[in-house]
């Protein structure tokens, strides 16, 4: 067998499509982060406390060769060693403890800012990050429910700052009719689907002109994956049909303003937020139509007592 030549196998990855810090280097981050990487995006930043553990294996990309080891550090390197062209830099530390300084370069460097950990605190703390930098971020993870099975349906949200779309915060109140979320549960098969969609999600975010980014709609910006495994009892309004399936999912601005990112239901700060509808369940399309509703009959009662004062008899 002949080898090819290393510029003709690494053409298109030297095309860099973009850069992305990815904080969670477990299954869902890990998978994610060598889906990217095969994409074509450079720089990858990977922050992560954890060490790879044995329960860690049939889940996670690295194997048992990196049993003890950091797992940004040991992802990293196997990524650079699988996908040369990728600069990929695994920071084996706590993004909570990380100095603020640190926390905003490395999200500051970034395009896209993914997190994926099994931590609500560092969630709403990149999130908040995020907006304060400015930067696109995705939360991507798997449901966690005794009514179904573990990683059957993956849920992930994407967030635009300067109040063009709920953050994530935002989505708390409307997570409380879902199940609960975390980084990596259950089957790997399932978690490799929410990590190779969360890709589209993350190239679609960094190239908001390409044609890539149709698959986002800033209306409904939660995507919930249906893996491919017989649909639980608790999610067969949600799927109705059995198998692998999708649905893009409104997300309300809550009725208070956000404390992240100060975005609320009454008040929108911009016209995309405006757009925004306010239902309070998963796949509730309701807007915010009512005010609008009743300025409109106010305006024919108003012309209707008008026009009987004014009028002239016959």
């Amino acid at each position: 067998m002949t080898d090819l030549p290393e510029d003709r196998v690494w053409a298109r990855h030297r095309r860099r499509t973009g850069a992305v810090l990815i904080v969670g280097a477990g299954a869902v981050g890990g998978f994610l982060a060598e889906e990217l990487a095969r994409i074509g995006f450079s720089p990858l930043r990977l922050v992560d406390p954890d060490t790879l553990a044995v329960e860690n294996l049939m889940r996670h990309p690295l194997g048992a060769p990196a049993l003890g080891q950091p797992k940004a550090p040991a992802l990293a390197e196997k990524i650079r060693r699988d996908f040369p062209p990728c600069d990929a830099i695994g920071h084996h530390a706590d993004f909570l403890e990380l100095p603020a300084h640190q926390q905003r370069s490395l999200v500051g460097g970034a395009d896209v800012v993914v997190a994926a950990t099994d931590s609500a605190a560092c969630q709403r703390h990149v999130n908040r990050v995020a907006l304060a930098v400015g930067k696109p971020a995705v939360y991507p993870a798997v449901w966690v429910d005794p009514r179904i099975r573990d990683a059957e349906v993956g849920e992930i949200l994407w967030v635009l700052p300067g109040r063009r779309t709920p953050c994530y915060e935002c989505a708390a109140a409307f997570r409380r009719a879902t199940a609960d979320t975390q980084a990596a549960r259950g089957a790997r098969v399932d978690i490799q689907l929410v990590a190779l969609a969360t890709a589209q999600v993350v190239t679609a975010l960094a190239h908001p002109d390409d044609d890539r980014s149709a698959i986002l709609d800033p209306q409904r910006t939660a995507i919930y994956l249906h893996g491919l495994t017989p649909t639980s009892p608790g999610v067969r309004a949600t799927f109705p049909t059995t198998g692998l399936s999708s649905q893009n999912v409104r997300v309300p601005f809550p009725s208070p303003p956000c404390p992240a990112c100060r975005g609320w239901r009454h008040v929108a700060s911009s016209p995309a937020s405006a757009t925004v509808g306010t239902g309070g369940r998963p796949g509730d399309d309701r807007g915010c139509g009512w005010p609008v509703l009743a300025a409109i009959v106010l305006c024919i009662v108003v012309l209707f007592v008008v026009s009987l004062t004014h009028g002239t008899p016959r």
